[in-house]
């Protein structure tokens, strides 16, 4: 998680926690069936808790 208070996880936390590669969550980042909570300042994207939980769904 991001260290600095806001919950998030980049693609890479997202993806080492839920199990699914950078480039599927990535694939299904894209085709709009999960999208970023924000950005960061660097253009990475952010996920929260509930895109895990989304990801555990639809895996």
């Amino acid at each position: 998680m991001i260290d600095d208070g806001t919950g998030l996880f980049t693609i890479g936390e997202l993806a080492r926690s839920t199990g699914l590669t950078v480039r599927t969550i990535r694939y299904w980042s894209d085709e709009g069936v999960l999208t970023p909570v924000t950005r960061s300042t660097g253009g990475y994207r952010l996920y929260d808790a509930e895109s895990a939980a989304r990801l555990e769904l639809i895996r």
